[in-house]
C-alpha cells in the first residue's frame, strides 16, 4: 500500500465512523447473503474494515472497472473464510462522501 491509498484508507475509516456509509446494491449477488455465508453482521462487517490496515490490502492485478482512484480492495480472514471486501468513496446526492462496500464475500479467487 503505497501513501495516498494509507490516506485515502484512514479517511475511509473516519467517514465510516461518522455514519456515512452503504453496502453497494448489485445485481449479480445479495450482500446480506455473503455476510451470512461469513457468519457476520452488516455491523460487524462495518467493524471488521474499520480494522483493516495495510497488512491485509491485495493489489489487484486485473484491470480496474472502476476510474476512481479512491477504491480499495482488501482480503480478511474472517471465521475461517478469506473475504474480499472492495471499497470506494463516492459523493451520494448531496454531494458529501461517502464509503461504499461494493463487496464482501468469500474470495471465490484464491
Amino acid at each position: 500500500m503505497n501513501n495516498q491509498q494509507l490516506r485515502i484508507l484512514s479517511k475511509m475509516k473516519k467517514l465510516i465512523k461518522l455514519g456515512k456509509r452503504r453496502f453497494q446494491i448489485r445485481r449479480d449477488r445479495d450482500y446480506l447473503q455473503d455476510l451470512l455465508k461469513l457468519g457476520i453482521s452488516e455491523s460487524e462487517a462495518w467493524n471488521i474494515i474499520l480494522e483493516l490496515n495495510n497488512h491485509f490490502y491485495f493489489n489487484d492485478p486485473r484491470p480496474s472497472y472502476y476510474k476512481n482512484t479512491d477504491t480499495l480492495i482488501f482480503k480478511k480472514q474472517i471465521n475461517g473464510i478469506i473475504a474480499y471486501i472492495k471499497l470506494k468513496i463516492e459523493k451520494n446526492n448531496n454531494q458529501e462522501e461517502i464509503v461504499v462496500c461494493i463487496s464482501f464475500h468469500e474470495d471465490n479467487r484464491l
